[in-house]
């Protein structure tokens, strides 16, 4: 066979494969075609009814995806059906989709703004991100519709505390009670509505949440915080200690365990908790002030110092910020800064005698006694009990030979601190510049026991033995 022939017959067996090839592509699409044309009428078949069902029984299995993916697909044939639209954002809530299942609720809504389900969905979602002003808003119009579920209640009362309507949601809760006694939840709820007007309510509140899930931190939290206001703090420290042994990353336990430890000058403990919830969030601006604070209590100036100033650029318009970042300045020994600082905080707080004080300190240092005399009569005008100014206005007016006056000032301050060395020591002073000699000596004795317990306490540090550091010895 010559080259010519060669040729042709490979042309023609190409030509053949190419037929054949196209033949079965053919076949292939039209194979497909109408697989989906009967897809497409056996889907045109299933009825609103048919659809709603399988819907409802996929989010019962909880095989939400395919329920959405399915609902999305009915939308097309029936789109103003708000039925739909509720299952599609049930389902797009429980994959997370909060956006989606916004907007399938609200479209949900404009089909049937009277759909008492739809306002309850919407309004549960709002209420598990936290908004409440919005959750109550919808919550509220479900109630109006007819809806009699606890849950939807429940929700709008505590929604209703959570924006400022107390006693009307500390009412709705109680008329809950025969039907949600046995939810922990309920009693914390309720507890923390009537805390800020009965601490013995909350109380029995709190015991009754704490009888239905005893390692419940919010339940430990509530009752800690009913001790507080009934001043005992070491019952509230026993509280909280059980709640960082039920939930150890809690942030919210672990920042009111250092508060409450701060309080009683427990400044190691404090500052470890307080360490630990700025570690778990350092967004948090409640954590990061606590923790500035609990460097104060131990004697940490330069770090204390850093972190307030971290929280003044997150929150610059604080005034006590300022007040805190000015007295550490005077304890690092820069009162050019301490004296900017503390009359920054004045510009934000004018009555803040706290600050004034300290400026009042600053000017007596410079020997501007003129200055000085004026910011303590400010302060007193405001607080007349203010030990510290009280005890340092007596001195300048002592040194001024007004003695009557310095010792009705060094009087008043004792009155409101007995406890005071320094206020004790100067009025011995002034007295035995007044010839009052037994009684001069009567304060001085005292005034030199005073500042013999006063240095002693501050050279000791108190420190809890917590439950899982005897489990780590």
């Amino acid at each position: 066979m010559g080259a010519p022939a060669i040729r042709s017959y490979i042309l023609a067996k190409v030509r053949n494969a190419i037929e054949l090839f196209s033949l079965l592509i053919c076949s292939i699409t039209l194979i497909a075609l109408v697989c989906a044309t009967a897809f497409c009428a056996k889907a045109a078949e299933i009825s609103l009814d048919q659809l709603l069902r399988s819907a409802e029984e996929q989010i019962q299995r909880k095989d939400f995806g395919e329920a959405r993916d399915a609902i999305r697909h009915g939308l097309h044939r029936y789109p103003s059906q708000a039925a739909l639209w509720n299952l599609l954002g049930i389902s797009e809530g429980e994959l997370h989709n909060d956006s989606a299942a916004e907007d399938a609720f609200l479209q949900g809504l404009k089909i049937a703004p009277a759909s008492a389900s739809l306002n309850e969905n919407l309004g549960f979602l709002y209420f598990t991100q936290a908004d409440y002003q919005r959750a109550k808003k919808y919550l509220a119009r479900a109630v109006d519709l007819g809806s009699t579920k606890a849950g939807v209640k429940f929700s709008l009362a505590s929604s209703r505390l959570r924006t400022g309507v107390q006693q009307r949601a500390r009412a709705e809760l109680k008329a809950l009670q025969t039907e949600l006694a046995g939810s922990h939840e309920y009693w914390e709820e309720r507890g923390a509505a009537e805390l800020a007007v009965d601490a013995t309510a909350a109380e029995a509140d709190f015991n009754r949440a704490t009888a239905l899930a005893p390692a419940s931190d919010r339940a430990l939290n509530g009752a800690a915080s009913v001790a507080e206001k009934q001043g005992l703090d070491e019952k509230a420290l026993s509280f909280l200690i059980k709640a960082r042994e039920a939930a150890p990353d809690d942030v919210p336990t672990l920042m009111h365990f250092g508060a409450v430890c701060l309080r009683r000058d427990l400044g190691p403990d404090a500052l470890d908790a307080l360490e630990k919830a700025h570690r778990l969030q350092p967004s948090n601006a409640s954590a990061l002030y606590l923790l500035a604070r609990a460097n104060i209590a131990v004697q940490n100036w330069q770090q204390s110092l850093d972190l307030f100033r971290e929280f003044a650029r997150r929150t610059p318009n604080f005034p006590i910020t300022y007040y805190a970042i000015g007295w550490l300045d005077i304890k690092l020994n820069r009162p050019a800064e301490a004296k900017h600082e503390l009359e920054h905080c004045l510009s934000l707080a004018p009555r803040l005698t706290g600050a004034r004080y300290e400026l009042a300190q600053l000017a007596v240092n410079d020997n501007r006694l003129d200055e000085a005399e004026r910011q303590l009569r400010k302060v007193l005008a405001e607080d007349p009990e203010h030990a510290e100014a009280n005890i340092l206005l007596g001195d300048l007016l002592m040194r001024r030979g007004s003695l009557d006056e310095a010792e009705a000032r060094l009087e008043a301050a004792i009155r409101k601190n007995p406890k005071s060395g320094p206020a004790h020591y100067k009025l011995a002073t002034v007295l035995a510049r007044k010839q009052q000699t037994q009684r001069a000596q009567t304060e001085r004795a005292l005034a030199a026991k005073l500042n013999a317990e006063a240095a002693k306490a501050s050279k000791t540090q108190l420190r809890l033995v917590l439950p899982e550091e005897v489990e780590e010895r």
